[in-house]
């Protein structure tokens, strides 16, 4: 089996709680650094059009949305103990609140006027303006990352204040060991620490910090560069996928909240890849690629 390739830029908060999950599994990975903004014309040919960062790959097949991928790492790098069975549904809900509701809080709080200075996403007037104009296009269609940010600031730190007595009684989000919903609520504060002048503002939180410090010291594990191309290649050089059993000949998926660029191809069904849409497409000098979406946070539309 194909290693993992993850296909991530540095500032991105999604990419962060993937690297830090494949850094706590132990799980080797190349790593595909890409463009912080559109054009991205060796990524599009494996995704079909997919936008969201970051995407995870293994030879022909393409992993989108971070729910998705942390349960391919979870499964391969046998890491069960994060989704217990006795609390996995309340742990995934958790997880899915920190990467919608919990993460537009923190992109208002991350991005406002204060914050600027020293954003690690640009280092000029002109980087800022074109990644402020790629995400207006990226988000076009939807209202899902606004927020005023004095109501961000008022959920932020009432999130904090309850998070800062929750951990202390005990080491992480649901007990003594780390779960799924650890990392996902650990990516939007990485988000936020990643920024100068907002660190001062989550040090008044000391139990919060003790447990950030905790995941940040499980790393990012065993990771190899590779150029964008490559992937590119080792995608076409791959053999061809088994025959798979079509659901329907033609369907467009995309996500329900932003970034709503559709992927289009046949559906099919693949069962290594329980509870997702999988995509199954045509590229011209790729072959067949297999794309697999989550189901909750997305739709899937006949054409």
């Amino acid at each position: 089996m194909p290693d993992f390739i993850l296909h991530q830029y540095a500032g991105s908060p999604f990419s962060e709680k993937v690297r830090l999950l494949m850094g706590y599994l132990d799980l080797p990975s190349q790593q595909v650094e890409i463009p912080v903004i559109m054009p991205r014309p060796q990524l599009m040919p494996l995704t079909g059009g997919y936008r969201r960062t970051p995407v995870l790959q293994r030879g022909r097949e393409m992993y989108c949305d971070t729910a998705l991928i942390a349960k391919i790492l979870i499964a391969q790098g046998e890491g069960q103990a994060l989704l217990p069975q006795a609390q996995r549904a309340v742990i995934e809900t958790v997880a899915y609140w920190a990467d919608t509701f919990l993460f537009r809080v923190v992109v208002a709080v991350a991005f406002q006027p204060k914050a600027l200075s020293g954003n690690p996403l640009f280092e000029s007037d002109a980087e800022a303006a074109a990644f402020m104009a790629d995400r207006a296009e990226f988000s076009k269609g939807s209202t899902a990352l606004q927020m005023d940010l004095a109501v961000a600031l008022s959920h932020f730190d009432l999130w904090l204040h309850q998070m800062n007595s929750q951990l202390g009684a005990q080491a992480f989000l649901f007990g003594q060991a780390p779960t799924l919903a650890d990392f996902s609520v650990y990516h939007c504060l990485w988000f936020i620490a990643e920024r100068p002048a907002l660190v001062a503002d989550l040090a008044v939180f000391p139990e919060v910090m003790r447990w950030f410090a905790q995941m940040t010291a499980f790393g990012h594990g065993r990771v190899q560069p590779m150029g964008a191309e490559d992937a590119l290649q080792l995608a076409a050089s791959e053999p061809f996928l088994a025959k798979q059993k079509v659901l329907s000949p033609s369907v467009s998926v995309c996500p329900i909240d932003y970034g709503l660029q559709p992927v289009t191809g046949a559906l099919v069904e693949a069962e290594h890849v329980p509870d997702a849409y999988s995509v199954l497409r045509d590229e011209p000098g790729l072959g067949e690629v297999l794309v697999h979406f989550p189901r909750l946070g997305f739709r899937c539309v006949d054409l």
